[in-house]
């Protein structure tokens, strides 16, 4: 690599490490324009279904059937906690993570349709495949370059679909019309119902790909419990919560993914040369997933039958992701900024409701609406 001394400084790089690229090829699509294989033919048939028919179903799941399937020993009801009523039941997969118009958007036409539908159909057709692969997997050789790609995609596209996710953008949302309500539109507004859905929906389909590109670039590790004490939630793909702060895809030890009773996906950064590495499943990992699920769900918790009773019943659910807001003095490329100047930096906490620490050189307004989605 060629860099620029004056513009770096001659020590700029430093070797810290070699590793052995198990997949031949470079795993980014750089951002989504450059793709092959079966992650092509992904985005052509997403492309392809923009302006299909319009479905009839108006009843959108955010987390997919086919993913919850996993936990219900083949039939069509899954145990769930509810963590804000502590209630432990037995529901349909056909009412569990569900919502009325939750992707119903207005397009250019200025008519309102469910047409996102028909592209989440291909999302979760994709999504069974790669969960039954790697809840198959017993030779990681095995796996191809689209095999890591298609992970990435899922994991990415899973992790941003949810009502969590969309409840996180709508305190951003908040706290941008607070500071600049001349160019920020509220989410929710009375007289255009669909704006949540479309700007939650844009943003993901625009993001996913650069997304998958962080994740694909981890080290794909797979826990198996021959107990099958895994557990989900309804927010699935887990940035476990460090010392209460989610850190970024980037610098977050693992990204996890339970993909059944007996298995987990962990994206990790100890990069170790290896397609995939299976490992068995101590008590530690055990914890660190049922953790991550306990601070990671929006609201439900989904168990096997056999681990229904190890549900957290008795414990009280106070504190969930929200949004949370500080001041720096340098972005995020190190620059310092004069006072009176700052960079708000926006993560996810682990808190009652949002976590906002601003400075006080009268840079900011306040937000109280951000506590409407607490």
């Amino acid at each position: 690599m060629t860099t620029d001394a004056e513009a770096f400084g001659d020590d700029a790089w430093k070797l810290v490490e070699r590793v052995r690229n198990p997949w031949g090829k470079v795993p980014l699509t750089a951002g989504g324009r450059s793709l092959h294989g079966r992650s092509r033919d992904y985005m052509d048939k997403l492309l392809s279904l923009q302006r299909g028919k319009d479905p009839v179903s108006r009843r959108h799941h955010y987390v997919p059937k086919t993913y919850l399937r996993q936990w219900s020993a083949g039939t069509k009801r899954v145990w769930a906690l509810d963590t804000a009523t502590g209630a432990v039941k037995k529901l349909g997969l056909a009412d569990v993570c569900v919502e009325e118009d939750f992707y119903r958007v207005v397009g250019p036409d200025g008519t309102a349709h469910n047409r996102v539908e028909l592209l989440f159909g291909v999302v979760d057709a994709e999504l069974r495949r790669v969960q039954d692969l790697f809840n198959k997997l017993e030779e990681p050789d095995g796996l191809n370059f689209d095999d890591l790609i298609a992970l990435g995609v899922t994991m990415a596209v899973q992790r941003m679909r949810t009502l969590q996710e969309r409840r996180l953008r709508q305190q951003h949302n908040a706290w941008l019309v607070a500071q600049n309500p001349r160019q920020f539109k509220p989410m929710n507004d009375p007289e255009n119902p669909h704006m949540a859905a479309g700007t939650h929906t844009k943003l993901l389909f625009s993001a996913m790909w650069e997304a998958a590109d962080v994740l694909t670039t981890r080290q794909i590790e797979v826990w198996h419990d021959h107990q099958g004490r895994f557990m989900t939630c309804d927010a699935p793909v887990l940035v476990p919560f460090k010392r209460n702060v989610r850190p970024s895809l980037i610098a977050a030890p693992y990204v996890l993914w339970p993909i059944s009773p007996h298995r987990v996906v962990a994206l990790g950064n100890d990069l170790l040369g290896e397609k995939a590495v299976i490992r068995e499943a101590t008590g530690k990992l055990v914890g660190i997933v049922r953790t991550g699920v306990e601070q990671g769900r929006e609201r439900m918790i989904f168990a096997s039958e056999e681990q229904r009773d190890r549900m957290p019943r008795t414990k009280k659910f106070r504190r969930r992701a929200q949004t949370r807001l500080r001041c720096s003095q340098r972005t995020p490329k190190g620059e310092y900024l004069e006072p009176p100047g700052c960079c708000t930096e926006q993560s996810s906490a682990f808190a009652a409701g949002p976590d906002v620490v601003l400075c006080d050189q009268g840079l900011h307004v306040p937000a109280p609406n951000m506590w409407l989605y607490k």
